[in-house]
């Protein structure tokens, strides 16, 4: 090899060094801005899972009775019904079961609920906690009053209807005495 090309050859290396060193230089100092940041977030993670692991073991544990209040009001809003009043009445115990029943009340002032949304409730509501069943179901056309629909047949009109009654019992298996 002729020494021009020697020459042409070690400058060739050079500038590929110097380029290479830079790029290096350029990835390590990305890679230690993304280390930095990775490092703070994992940080904020981690008080966050200990202070809501501290919050768990603090919070008070439910009542039945809150619980099943809590859950039809989920589900109410999950089906876009609004608030409700759940009342719970525990009934006299069976040799076999023992019987709770909820009665559901929406809040007036509601201007009525579609099917859709009715059969979304009713559906949640059942499927989501054991043994509950709907023994009770009155519904009416809003805009109707008293036992007469008030609406005329034919005409037409929104899809709402209005909850006079919703009842939903739950029943227990008792475990037999020894």
């Amino acid at each position: 090899m002729s020494n021009r090309t020697t020459l042409y050859l070690l400058m060739f290396l050079a500038l590929a060094a110097v380029a290479l060193q830079l790029w290096s230089t350029s990835s390590l100092a990305n890679w230690d801005q993304a280390s930095a940041i990775h490092k703070a977030k994992l940080k904020t993670i981690w008080e966050t899972c200990d202070d809501l692991k501290q919050r768990r073991v603090e919070a008070p544990k439910s009542s039945a009775e809150k619980s099943f209040r809590m859950h039809f009001q989920r589900q109410a809003h999950k089906a876009q019904m609004g608030d409700i009043n759940v009342t719970v009445n525990p009934l006299a115990a069976k040799k076999t079961y023992a019987d709770t029943r909820f009665e559901i009340e929406f809040l007036k002032g509601a201007d009525g609920f579609s099917r859709p949304s009715l059969r979304t409730f009713l559906f949640r509501a059942e499927q989501q906690y054991p043994r509950i069943r709907t023994t009770a179901l009155n519904l009416r056309p809003m805009g109707g009053s008293g036992r007469s629909r008030g609406i005329e047949p034919g005409v037409d009109r929104d899809d709402l209807w209005e909850v006079t009654k919703m009842e939903f019992r739950q029943r227990t298996p008792v475990a037999k005495a020894k």
